[in-house]
């Protein structure tokens, strides 16, 4: 994959993994993309458009702006957390406010960090895009979920999970509105 590898404090994303689906969309038609590059590492993720950022910037800023937005809400397990519904919409901020809920309930919280290689997959319509879709391989690895109250809890092994991240452009921002976060083990990273 291209694109600059970027390291993000994950605390939960486990937790609500299960509880994600596929995002495809059978009547949304694919268009590849010959290169996007990943963020700057000293990039400010926004879900509005600047004129001085390319449309795949911005939809990486978007995507990268709900990872962010999740882990902060993940520390403590809100699904009330206000900067959710700032970079995501539908069914996306559903599940994730689903997972989060699930978290809270159970008493659970994480720590650790993931690697993200987010790419832009494809655009449409190609000369003023509203719809894109991102293909990340999250590296879960260094993560882990643990029990708020001290308790032990055994966690499975993070590793390789395909992210697919579909995207909508309403009222000049981005957001993302499908996520599906595959299994341990369903993406390998060009690097590796």
């Amino acid at each position: 994959m291209n694109g600059t590898i970027r390291t993000i404090t994950l605390t939960a994303l486990l937790a609500v993994a299960a509880s994600l689906t596929a995002c495809t969309d059978p009547e949304e038609p694919s268009i590849t993309l010959p290169s996007a590059s990943s963020p700057s590492s000293t990039a400010s993720p926004t879900a509005s458009a600047t004129s001085t950022t390319t449309p795949q910037q911005q939809i990486l800023d978007a995507y990268l702006g709900m990872q962010r937005a999740f882990l902060k809400a993940s520390e403590t397990a809100n699904p009330e957390e206000p900067s959710l519904a700032q970079y995501a919409a539908g069914r996306a901020l559903q599940q994730l406010t689903a997972g989060l809920t699930s978290m809270r309930d159970q008493g659970l919280r994480g720590r650790g960090d993931a690697v993200f290689d987010p790419e832009v997959e494809s655009m449409a319509p190609a000369n003023a895009p509203t719809k894109a879709r991102v293909r990340d391989c999250m590296d879960t690895s260094k993560t882990s979920r643990y029990k708020a109250n001290g308790d032990p809890y055994n966690d499975t092994p993070g590793g390789l999970r395909l992210v697919i991240a579909d995207l909508e452009r309403a009222d000049g921002a981005w957001k993302v509105t499908g996520l599906g976060v595959h299994e341990v083990g369903s993406c390998v990273l060009a690097n590796s």
